[in-house]
């Protein structure tokens, strides 16, 4: 039986199929990414990832795929108030990503990695301030010091990530989008 073609004011038109799918296969990308490496606090290919994803396919898949991944790998590791902080923390890293719009493809590979660690260190920062209401500010400081560790250790990360994944994530994205308008 042939189906019949869909009209350009069709609800579901092809490209939001393709739009829909990028995001859940790249959602299922970053969460695959951040539970292989839960074991290692604040070390995992998320943020990078996610850089990525800003980068090349724009801030609303970005900000799509990372609150998806957040909510998707917090039902594996737990929810509670962070839920709201990571999903705040990534918000702004999504926004701050974004500003390279124009520009990232001019930068320096070790410019960027420094750009993804202070992103690292960005995340823990707002973390602590959206949970600082659950847990008095009163407690603020120490609280933020105490994670600081984890900080650095999420910037270190993140450099490495980068270094990485960066060059293959574009390539793919890049042939995949090729891919997709050879069969349109």
């Amino acid at each position: 039986m042939k189906s019949a073609p869909l009209s350009k004011h069709s609800t579901f038109s092809r490209g939001r199929t393709y739009t829909l799918t990028r995001i859940a296969l790249l959602t299922t990308l970053v969460s695959v990414g951040r539970l292989s490496f839960s074991f290692l606090p604040n070390v995992q290919p998320m943020t990078v990832l996610l850089v990525c994803i800003t980068l090349y396919y724009g801030w609303k898949n970005g900000l799509a795929v990372s609150l998806l991944s957040v909510l998707l790998t917090n039902f594996y590791l737990g929810m509670g108030p962070w839920t709201i902080a990571q999903f705040a923390a990534y918000s702004v890293l999504i926004g701050l990503t974004w500003l390279l719009e124009d520009s990232y493809e001019a930068l320096p590979l070790p410019v960027m990695q420094f750009f993804v660690a202070f992103l690292g260190i960005v995340y823990g920062l707002i973390i602590s301030l959206v949970q600082a209401p659950f847990f008095g500010w009163n407690i603020f400081v120490p609280y933020y010091l105490s994670g600081l560790p984890y900080d650095i250790m999420h910037a270190g990360g993140n450099i490495v990530f980068f270094a990485l994944l960066y060059p293959i994530a574009m390539r793919v994205f890049q042939r995949a989008d090729q891919n997709t308008s050879n069969v349109s």
